[in-house]
């Protein structure tokens, strides 16, 4: 299952870059995305019929990450996600990195 697009969809009206795998850019703010792991949910007639897809959604800011954190969550949500976790974490360089883990079933030929 193809979940980049899904995922574009979602954080598009954010508003922020949003770019999958690596954001090569100069802002401040941005969002990077992520496949994680992707599973057979479920299987039949020696066949893979629905698939269980776990995603990454990273941001990355110097501020208050609070209020775009709460609206990935959401924009994830809305878009037919499951959260799993959420973490924060702080670096060296000055970046909050918030970390979102979600999951979406969906059929093999999506």
């Amino acid at each position: 299952m193809n979940v980049y697009p899904l995922l574009r969809a979602a954080l598009a009206p954010i508003g922020l870059p949003c770019e999958p795998e690596v954001y090569t850019g100069n802002a401040e703010e941005y969002i990077i995305y992520n496949y994680a792991d992707e599973r057979t949910a479920i299987s039949g007639d020696d066949d893979d019929i629905l698939d269980d897809t776990s995603v990454q959604v990273h941001y990355f800011t110097r501020g208050d990450p609070h209020a775009v954190k709460s609206l990935i969550r959401r924009q994830l949500r809305d878009a037919g996600f499951c959260i799993s976790a959420t973490v924060q974490l702080y670096d060296e360089t000055g970046y909050r990195h918030v970390v979102v883990e979600a999951n979406i079933d969906g059929t093999i030929n999506d």
